[in-house]
């Protein structure tokens, strides 16, 4: 069993005790989604595709807490902006990886604290997205190593 030249792909590489969160050779795109963008949809009261600009480039790779804080005050926001009616239509439109970063958008918000409108939003948020998504979402975010 000495012989690895078979191996086309260094599996000692995604060792999970080798991983190192203070990695300098992870890139860091996109520094969160675009402000006017998203300002400019709610605006002119676009929400759902506010929602999906505010989800575009999520701020995982950096290491800058003060901008993934600022993308999800900025998410939170477009989130309050909907009514509890119109939760589970938006909802129903997003795709998996959308719904697996909304709902880490959302443990985050709940995170930071908010007030207890703010609050009973997230939740119908969350809500919805189990019942869309499962319980798979919850359990993506919570083992996922890119944090909000």
């Amino acid at each position: 069993m000495q012989n690895t030249s078979y191996r086309k792909l260094d599996v000692d590489a995604f060792d999970p005790e080798q991983y190192d969160e203070n990695d300098e050779t992870v890139d860091t795109p996109g520094l969160g989604p675009d402000e006017r963008a998203v300002q400019g949809f709610l605006s002119s009261n676009r929400l759902e595709d506010a929602l999906h600009a505010a989800l575009l480039s999520p701020p995982l790779k950096t290491k800058d807490q003060n901008v993934k804080d600022r993308a999800t005050q900025l998410v939170a926001k477009v989130l309050q902006s909907f009514k509890n009616a119109e939760i589970e239509q938006a909802v129903q439109k997003l795709s998996i990886d959308e719904g697996d970063i909304l709902m880490k958008y959302v443990y985050k918000a709940m995170e930071l604290g908010s007030d207890a409108a703010a609050c009973q939003s997230l939740l119908g948020w969350h809500a919805q997205l189990v019942s869309k998504f499962g319980h798979g979402a919850i359990m993506r975010v919570f083992s996922g190593r890119q944090r909000l």
